[in-house]
């Protein structure tokens, strides 16, 4: 689902054309070259247009969910402590409010989980595939033509 933040991918990817550890037995020069290339990769990606974009839209999606079930819970914990009265009012033989309400509680924990899982596919995850590639280096061009060295149109 969001494997980009609950650390699956992990792999880190190289410049193009450029080493990403030096392998063992390397001077401690070289090493100290591959790890200031990670940085400068890493500093690269934090300003990305689409990284930041990405981040964005997982910040107001969580923020959403969390402050609607909050929303709910205190909403609940509230008229349990202050509307006994309202909370006592019998739906049914031996169901009241209060028992509804409580086990709402547990429905739209599931709920808010499938909404999360499906807004994930449909708008986060597809943009940190885009900025995962674009990170790889495999950062495809756009569809349309692209201007060669010599101004003759190139195509991918």
């Amino acid at each position: 689902m969001v494997d980009y933040m609950e650390g699956v991918y992990r792999r880190r990817v190289p410049e193009p054309g450029g080493e990403l550890h030096a392998p063992p037995g390397r001077s401690a020069a070289a090493r100290r070259r591959a790890q200031a290339d990670i940085a400068h990769a890493c500093e690269r990606m934090s300003v990305d247009p689409g990284f930041v974009r990405l981040r964005r839209r997982f910040a107001i999606q969580a923020g959403l969910l969390v402050a609607a079930f909050l929303g709910s819970y205190m909403s609940y914990l509230l008229l349990s402590a202050y509307a006994r009265d309202f909370m006592s009012i019998r739906i049914a033989e031996s169901v009241n409010v209060a028992l509804v309400m409580g086990i709402g509680q547990f429905l739209l924990t599931f709920v808010l989980a499938w909404a999360f899982g499906r807004f994930s596919e449909r708008a986060i995850d597809p943009l940190a595939a885009q900025v995962r590639d674009r990170a790889a280096g495999g950062a495809r061009p756009h569809p349309a033509a692209r201007d060669g060295a010599d101004g003759a149109a190139v195509r991918p």
